[in-house]
């Protein structure tokens, strides 16, 4: 349980990206937890503040005189350094394929309580806990472990943050994974945010002008990553669109038994009954209602005459609630402080 202000640490590597610069942004006013250092390769000697207010798709935050960010400068860290820095919690906010130098490392060390990886790198790794707070006794369930977050011979708590377009999906498969039959069908649309920093076809601005692009559209990571941790088959179909953050996701499944609408809802209701950032709607989600928001927002239910053919929408933030506020939460749940 954290008791006073200040009391955990935090470190970040690779905060040059859309998914770094909102967890910076979040952590700014967090009560428990203080950056002690970031590191970026290409951003070194610039204060936290100057880059937070030096991007035109974020909020410019104005922080009080006194606020550290001013004076805390980004650093340019190897592995053997992060490692040393008796950090409480390391966020691995890097690309796909670079966190392992940096746990291997952590690992040797132990000088952190716990890693957070931001990449896919770990996501089907089970000596690692893949989290979405919400879903983990069902995470857990699934691969026959104790509840809650794992815990390692070593005491350093590794933890895989889960994907956007994965925790779309999850949150709206899973009080339904016992009830679908055959596989579930996921279409999604994304924000360019989506499609990160480094420039490529599906973030740029003439690809994109009055366009939607469909790209990876057979066994995309995703669709491994739910159908592993759900323990069921889905088909995912991913889009990037010319808004740059937010995600709509139109799943379809057939199901099992007869159902109503109002059957369905309950279930949902029922499911989600005290988990706050999940908000169960009657009408169609859309993305106006998550963006800049924590949340993730379910509904708009339809079923087929017979009761069997099911469709319904979940729409989320990708840099919050698929990224960013999810890494806080997977803090939060461990150290309790709540």
């Amino acid at each position: 349980m954290i008791k006073s202000k200040d009391s955990l640490t935090l470190g970040i590597v690779g905060v040059r990206g859309y998914v770094g610069r909102e967890l910076i942004r979040l952590l700014a006013g967090h009560p428990y937890i203080k950056v002690q250092w970031v590191s970026s390769r290409q951003l070194k000697g610039i204060t936290l503040n100057e880059f937070l207010s030096d991007d035109a798709y974020f909020n410019k935050e104005i922080l009080e005189p006194e606020h550290y960010y001013n004076n805390l400068k980004i650093e340019t860290l190897s592995e053997i350094e992060v490692a040393s820095r008796n950090t409480d919690i390391i966020v691995l906010a890097l690309p796909n394929g670079l966190a392992a130098p940096f746990v291997t490392e952590i690992e040797k060390q132990l000088n952190s309580k716990m890693i957070i990886d931001l990449s896919a790198d770990y996501r089907f790794d089970e000596s690692w806990q893949y989290s979405i707070p919400e879903l983990n006794s069902i995470f857990s369930s699934n691969k026959k472990n104790d509840s809650g977050l794992m815990k390692t011979e070593t005491g350093l708590k590794k933890i895989s943050n889960p994907g956007c377009y994965a925790t779309a999906m999850q949150i709206a498969l899973a009080p339904l994974a016992k009830h679908i039959k055959g596989v579930a069908n996921c279409f999604g649309v994304s924000g360019f945010s989506g499609a990160g920093k480094k420039p490529s076809a599906n973030n740029n601005p003439d690809n994109l002008k009055d366009n939607i692009l469909p790209y990876g559209l057979i066994e995309h990571l995703h669709e491994k990553e739910v159908s592993f941790h759900l323990d069921m088959s889905i088909h995912f179909s991913p889009h990037v669109a010319q808004f740059f953050r937010g995600i709509s996701m139109t799943v379809q499944a057939e199901l099992k038994e007869c159902w109503t609408i109002d059957s369905i809802n309950d279930l949902f209701v029922n499911f989600y009954d005290e988990q706050l950032v999940v908000k169960i709607n009657k009408a169609i989600p859309n993305i106006q209602q998550v963006t800049n928001s924590n949340n993730c927002h379910v509904g708009g239910f339809s079923l087929s005459e017979n009761g069997k053919r099911l469709t319904l929408v979940s729409c989320l933030d990708n840099l919050l609630k698929g990224a960013a506020t999810q890494a806080i939460q997977n803090i939060e749940l461990f150290y309790d402080t709540k």
